[in-house]
């Protein structure tokens, strides 16, 4: 097995560790380090079949071959035969993606099967063949050897003491993804929406100046979404005013969902079961999940550990445990609008997949159902009103009719409109990047795994592509109702395969779409070369003073009365323009673009404003009377 241990280091470790590292040979064009996996690993090979004598070891397969063939003729060929129909229907397949993906080519497809967690499938098949033709074990291999034994470690610490080791590896993966998103808000990655809007908001709260927030136009946040969850944060910002405690925040809530996961699976398995061990990693190693966290802050992503956290306390026979539970799911409906629609599609789920189950066990389900298709049109009918509009994002589905009612009718009224819409290759690329992770397991329970059906439609349905792209934090939704219907999919695939075989095929699964780790993902942000100064020029700005400001400079600036994009000068409702304009082209300037914000600055002038600053492509006006500054960050 030197061979495989040789292609999982240079194929998929080398690669996934070096991912944003460049080298820079004299004389050379600058390249990637990753790139060089694939010519080290042709070096190693070569190397290690001239130290074994291959020849002799190939001729010694060869001969093994035809006796295997003689024993098992027809189940060799049937073999055969399921193999070349697989390759028929892949080169079918490939013709259609190509057609669809015409930038997406056989030279693509190579350098993902050989670089990174996509090689994984690569090595598999090669160590398999090696496996089966020399009969040489999986466990003579370096990496599969000591994997084994941190993966049996692994489930005896959570054994011994499941709290210890579940927390202790919850704040681990907390702190990690923590770092993450502040390397991306440092590096001025992040952006006015969204991290700026819940930062103006709740500072806002927190001063007494109401739930409203400057970057959404001086709204009440209710007249946009529902998340009343939200003010629970307001006394750790209210401590630390930074918006860097969403942030921290978000990182361990999203933590937290690991363990709900292990004592979910352990009411579903038992006590002692491997299984139940593996399934927190699974959550923490989710794509979605963990893009979600580093993209900005979004309240509704607090609803994935409390729904979990909520059916833990729903499993428990303590009466203290379903009281907590019911706890957690009043705070998971209130994380946004939206997951009224998770716990209907859960609740109709529950109560199918009782099965036999006697109605006392699956009335809750009913009952989870109708509170969430009433709190969903208490959410979008009645609040906006109380606020004087309408539900601002009902404009997504005006294609199908523009209400609620003829959405829902719409697959009867516009069958061929409304599926042609649901079934894009957006979407179902969307669709298998957050079903691939769990290894497709929710769907072999398809009663458990109608509970996604309804966040899934509540996406695909939207006009555009935007809610459905996998970088943002769209997958939290439909995976909140995946992770619900996780336990009851394994068991089926575990009683139709066997554990053994559930335990691989989770393992492969989430290691071939986990992606690129945490590292990679913080040096794949843009570092800026004047991103330590730009970070002292803006805490230089008047913090009383009203401002409108570049895109990616809003979240800094946000902990303040008003805050706005270049495209909003007046205040809301008072019409006062704001005090300073700071910008700079070199970084985000959504919506605008540099164009745009260039042709606001050269109408600044006419509108009584003055240039104090200029360093570079940053810029600081300022209106007659006011002050700006409270120092001088001088030039970078």
């Amino acid at each position: 097995m030197l061979q495989v241990d040789i292609l999982l280091a240079m194929l998929v470790l080398f690669p996934w560790l070096t991912e944003g590292l460049s080298l820079e040979l004299p004389g050379t064009q600058p390249m990637e380090m990753r790139d060089l996996a694939v010519p080290i690993v042709v070096a190693l090979l070569v190397a290690t079949m001239v130290r074994a004598s291959t020849a002799r070891s190939a001729l010694e397969l060869l001969r093994a071959v035809p006796p295997a063939l003689a024993r098992a003729p027809r189940k060799a060929l049937a073999r055969a035969a399921a193999a070349l129909a697989g390759l028929v229907i892949a080169a079918l397949l490939w013709r259609y993606w190509q057609r669809e993906n015409p930038g997406f080519g056989l030279a693509a497809l190579v350098w993902i099967l050989t670089h990174g967690t996509g090689a994984i499938v690569l090595v598999v098949m090669i160590g398999e063949a090696v496996h089966r033709l020399t009969g040489e074990p999986w466990e003579r291999s370096f990496f599969v050897r000591h994997g084994m034994r941190l993966a049996r470690a692994w489930p005896r610490a959570v054994e011994r003491s499941p709290a210890l080791a579940l927390w202790t590896a919850a704040a681990a993966v907390g702190a990690l993804y923590f770092w993450v998103a502040l390397v991306r808000h440092w590096a001025f990655e992040s952006h006015g929406f969204d991290l700026g809007i819940f930062t103006n908001a709740i500072w806002n709260l927190t001063q007494g100046n109401g739930y409203v927030s400057a970057v959404k136009g001086g709204i009440n946040l209710f007249a946009d979404h529902q998340s009343p969850l939200f003010w629970l944060l307001a006394p750790l910002f209210w401590l630390v005013p930074r918006p860097e405690t969403l942030l921290f925040a978000q990182a361990f809530g999203l933590a937290a969902g690991g363990p709900a996961l292990f004592y979910l699976g352990r009411a579903y398995f038992g006590h002692g079961h491997w299984a139940i061990a593996a399934l927190p990693w699974l959550y923490w190693s989710y794509a979605p999940l963990r893009s979600a966290n580093a993209f900005d802050f979004h309240p509704e992503v607090f609803m994935l550990p409390l729904f979990l956290w909520a059916f833990v306390g729903f499993l428990s026979q303590r009466h203290a445990a379903k009281a907590l539970g019911l706890l957690a799911l009043v705070g998971a409906l209130g994380a946004k609008e939206s997951a009224a629609v998770v716990a209907a599609g859960i609740g109709v789920a529950w109560a199918l997949a009782g099965g036999t189950a006697p109605w006392r066990a699956r009335w809750p389900g009913v009952a989870l159902a109708a509170a969430g298709v009433a709190l969903f049109f208490f959410d979008v009918k009645v609040v906006p009103r109380l606020f004087g509009d309408d539900y601002a994002y009902m404009g997504m589905y005006e294609r199908f009719g523009g209400g609620i009612t003829e959405l829902l009718l719409a697959p009867f009224t516009q069958p061929a409109y409304f599926f042609s819409q649901v079934l894009d290759h957006h979407r179902i690329e969307f669709l298998f990047w957050t079903l691939a992770p769990l290894g497709f397991l929710p769907l072999f329970n398809w009663r458990a795994a109608l509970a996604a059906v309804p966040p899934y439609l509540m996406l695909f349905l939207a006009e555009g592509g935007q809610r459905v792209r996998l970088v943002f934090h769209y997958g939290i939704e439909p995976g909140t109702a995946l992770f619900w219907a996780l336990p009851f999919g394994l068991a089926v695939f575990a009683r139709r395969f066997g554990w053994q075989r559930a335990g691989t095929w989770m393992l492969l699964w989430a290691a071939v779409c986990h992606g690129p780790g945490e590292i990679a993902r913080a040096r794949s942000f843009e570092q800026y070369l004047h991103a330590p100064w730009l970070a002292q020029a803006v805490r230089c700005i008047d913090a009383r003073a009203p401002v409108a400001a570049s895109d990616t400079l809003v979240p800094h600036l946000a902990t303040r009365a008003w805050v706005s994009y270049l495209d909003r000068l007046h205040q809301v409702p008072s019409g006062e323009p704001v005090s300073c304009v700071v910008t700079d082209l070199a970084v985000s300037n959504w919506p605008l673009g540099r164009e745009g914000t260039r042709r606001v600055l050269a109408s600044l002038p006419q509108q009584g404003y003055r240039q104090v600053l200029k360093c570079q492509e940053f810029t600081v006006y300022e209106r007659q009377g006011a002050s700006c500054l409270r120092c001088a960050p001088g030039c970078y």
